[in-house]
């Protein structure tokens, strides 16, 4: 498949719900291809969001066929690859309990950002918004926040919600979610 052709059938994937997205397909001299996606709704957004939000738009066949040996590149407006920041895996896994653990049990972030969705019918946008709230709230820094997020998104929580359904699952929004799912 050409470059040109690779980016006409994403724009077909993924425009519908990322109408302005930017996508280029390039291959270097390197015999690498490379696939830079660019959107303002990415500022928000941490890479590995971004990737995760993209790649549930595209077919998992045409992935398999396609996509499979290619270099992500997933920008706001006016940021660079170079600037993109992730945790690899051996950093998440030590990180892993000490940061579920606070979260639960010490700071009560998960009683918190709880108490948001029940009592407050906060509304999840796709993204952090409301536990980055919190979680300045408590004091942590942005560093802190960063090893954080990575922890909730290698556990399967991708926005405010999910970390609730995902990896907090005996929180109150969870059981009355499953609770009015039965009815």
């Amino acid at each position: 498949m050409t470059t040109e052709q690779l980016q006409e059938k994403l724009y077909e994937f993924i425009r519908p719900s990322y109408p302005d997205i930017k996508i280029n397909v390039v291959d270097t001299v390197e015999n690498v291809r490379q696939l830079y996606f660019t959107d303002d709704r990415f500022e928000l957004l941490y890479p590995k969001q971004r990737y995760h939000y993209l790649t549930h738009l595209i077919p998992s066949d045409f992935y398999d066929q396609n996509l499979q040996s290619t270099e992500w590149f997933e920008l706001a407006p006016n940021e660079k690859p170079d600037e993109l920041d992730y945790h690899d895996q051996e950093t998440i896994d030590e990180i892993k309990e000490p940061i579920l653990s606070i979260l639960k049990d010490k700071v009560g972030f998960v009683s918190l950002l709880d108490k948001k969705f029940i009592s407050e019918n906060a509304k999840c946008f796709g993204d952090f918004r409301h536990s980055k709230k919190i979680l300045t709230d408590l004091k942590f820094s942005d560093q802190d926040q960063f090893d954080i997020f990575h922890v909730l998104m290698n556990e399967g929580a991708y926005c405010d919600c999910e970390i609730l359904y995902n990896v907090f699952r005996d929180s109150e929004y969870t059981k009355q979610y499953w609770r009015d799912r039965q009815e």
